[in-house]
């Protein structure tokens, strides 16, 4: 999973966008974004203390468990299940490009946000279709005349 983190500007809050794949968002982009380093997985080891456990209820002898060490995967690429943090977004090319595309992502951000800073910085016209909101139209970059 790819994730892009936009820094705040002025009024413009931090922002993160959310892709399967960097290339797929780049796609629409003049200028290709780079894709934030998660990390490696790493092995952590930690303690846990002895204590005292019953066996049911109605257990009037408790066991005493002794103290022991456990080691757990810290793995900042993991997620639970499909589930991409943030708002679920589609970028579609307008009517007005030569081609057809359409995909989805996710963003933490603010639509606001979004839209000021990506307006202007696309490689065709195109349709930016929040899920919390309708559709705003994203223009082209200076390259492209727009």
């Amino acid at each position: 999973m790819a994730k892009f983190v936009i820094p705040e500007d002025g009024n413009r809050s931090q922002f993160s966008v959310y892709a399967n794949h960097a290339e797929a968002f780049n796609w629409f982009l003049n200028d290709p974004l780079v894709d934030v380093e998660l990390g490696d997985a790493t092995r952590k080891t930690k303690s846990i203390p002895g204590h005292q456990r019953r066996r049911g209820p109605s257990d009037l002898n408790p066991v005493n468990v002794t103290q022991s060490q456990a080691d757990y995967l810290v793995d900042p690429t993991l997620k639970s299940g499909n589930a991409k943090p943030g708002i679920s977004f589609i970028l579609k090319t307008t009517k007005n490009s030569d081609i057809d595309e359409q995909r989805q992502f996710t963003t933490t951000g603010r639509t606001l946000d979004f839209v000021e800073y990506f307006s202007g910085k696309m490689k065709y016209e195109t349709y930016f279709y929040p899920a919390n909101g309708g559709r705003h139209t994203l223009k082209l970059g200076a390259a492209q005349g727009g």
